[in-house]
């Protein structure tokens, strides 16, 4: 009966694979190349990085938007740079995206402040030191766990023999349980990224003295992502593309396919519409992870994909009908204030965050343009900086929101609470 079991999960596995992956993932695919084609703003390492790792490819689409990291990328993070801002997470997602081009990091450079010219290595070295110094000193990174193990990642996929301290104090930092990120323990992104970051460590095999701990730590990691929900997601919909991915990384022998199968439901039904999530979901249908970027080869690739014309479509306005959302603001000193705005349904929590500031001047926030959309930085009149070591944590109906402002939908009432948290 057990290999009747097996039997059956390897026969739906291979189903998927041949048969319904490969329509979903050229979706996918084209939505990420129409995201590189019209998207405004700085370009979204992630969507690069999940082009290159799929199999199926649009060379001039690609190579533009390679050029617009090589640029316009290149020159924000100089300008934070010189600015004395930390950007381990933006130089570490560009030392991977020239590995996704073969391109040698080393052979980037920033000039900052007129000093001498140093490597994109090098800086990404010098800011991973401030980070180890952070937890030696404050028992935590400057950034946060989920940054600190992408550091290591990139560092350790180009090549560098990493600082045998950072590793050990992410190893630590798994055994104590004591990743966090924003004040949620243990996220399951943050422990995807550090499997990642680990296994690379291992496979690397700079530090034969550490491979026992490195073992542990995984095997940690690796026990906490198999465990999946009754709908066969890890963690949620939004955090199993990426476990998907450190599971593979690690050498998982857990049968995926189930979960395979959710991804490509949750795919179809119009789930991932962040690119950075379409990007995720689209390496992980795909059974890779970043450590495939080491085996990018850049010639003779299939240049197959076509993304035919856009077709104009009317916007369709928001519905009349309207829900009713209390807004519950924790300052950091505990104060408490309360606000109620009706918003039409289907509207984004941005929008009733701005309606709400339109019709109530004692409600202000102010948000910053990251990696992952709108980041909430300032609600009346608090700051919450990463600097600082808080965020604002929002929590719908005491859940935290696994969406970011403009992705999460108001599809019914709501009890929205914006806690200043530490971390």
């Amino acid at each position: 009966m057990q290999g009747l079991v097996v039997l059956t999960g390897i026969l739906a596995f291979v189903s998927f694979k041949t048969c319904g992956s490969d329509l979903v993932t050229e979706s996918l695919n084209k939505q990420l190349l129409r995201s590189a084609q019209t998207a405004q703003g700085l370009p979204i390492p992630t969507i690069f990085l999940a082009l290159r790792l799929s199999s199926d490819h649009n060379h001039a689409i690609e190579t533009n938007y390679l050029n617009r990291i090589t640029t316009d990328l290149h020159n924000d993070i100089q300008r934070s740079l010189s600015q004395s801002k930390p950007v381990v997470g933006l130089l570490s997602q560009y030392t991977m995206c020239l590995l996704a081009s073969c391109t040698d990091a080393n052979s980037v450079t920033f000039t900052v402040n007129d000093q001498s010219s140093a490597s994109l290595i090098t800086h990404l070295k010098r800011q991973m030191h401030k980070e180890k110094e952070s937890i030696e000193y404050g028992e935590k990174p400057l950034s946060n766990y989920f940054t600190f193990s992408g550091g290591i990642l990139a560092l350790c996929l180009a090549g560098v023999r990493v600082n045998g301290h950072l590793t050990s104090h992410l190893t630590a930092a798994v055994h104590r349980g004591s990743l966090s990120d924003a004040g949620v323990a243990c996220s399951t992104d943050t422990l995807a990224m550090a499997g990642m970051a680990l296994s690379c460590e291992k496979n690397a095999g700079f530090y034969p003295h550490h491979a026992a701990a490195l073992d542990r730590a995984i095997s940690k990691i690796k026990a906490r992502l198999e465990t999946t929900r009754p709908d066969f997601h890890i963690g949620n919909q939004y955090s199993t593309p990426i476990a998907v991915m450190a599971l593979v990384a690690m050498g998982s022998q857990k049968d995926l396919s189930s979960t395979l199968l959710r991804l490509s439901a949750d795919a179809q039904r119009g789930t991932y519409q962040n690119p950075r999530a379409l990007a995720s979901a689209l390496i992980g249908l795909q059974t890779k992870s970043y450590l495939d970027l080491k085996n990018i080869n850049c010639q003779n690739e299939k240049n197959n994909l076509v993304l035919e014309p856009a077709v104009e479509v009317d916007l369709v306005p928001l519905p009349t009908q309207k829900v009713e959302v209390f807004v519950e603001v924790v300052k950091s000193d505990q104060q408490i204030q309360t606000y109620t705005v009706h918003v039409p349904m289907g509207a984004s929590l941005l929008y009733a965050l701005e309606l709400l500031q339109a019709e109530n001047t004692a409600f202000t926030f102010e948000v910053e343009p990251t990696q992952w959309g709108p980041f909430l930085s300032n609600v009346n009149g608090e700051h919450a900086r990463q600097s600082d070591r808080r965020a604002w944590l929002l929590l719908s109906d005491g859940v935290p929101l696994s969406e970011g402002i403009n992705d999460f939908k108001i599809q019914r009432p709501h009890v929205i609470i914006i806690r200043n948290n530490e971390y």
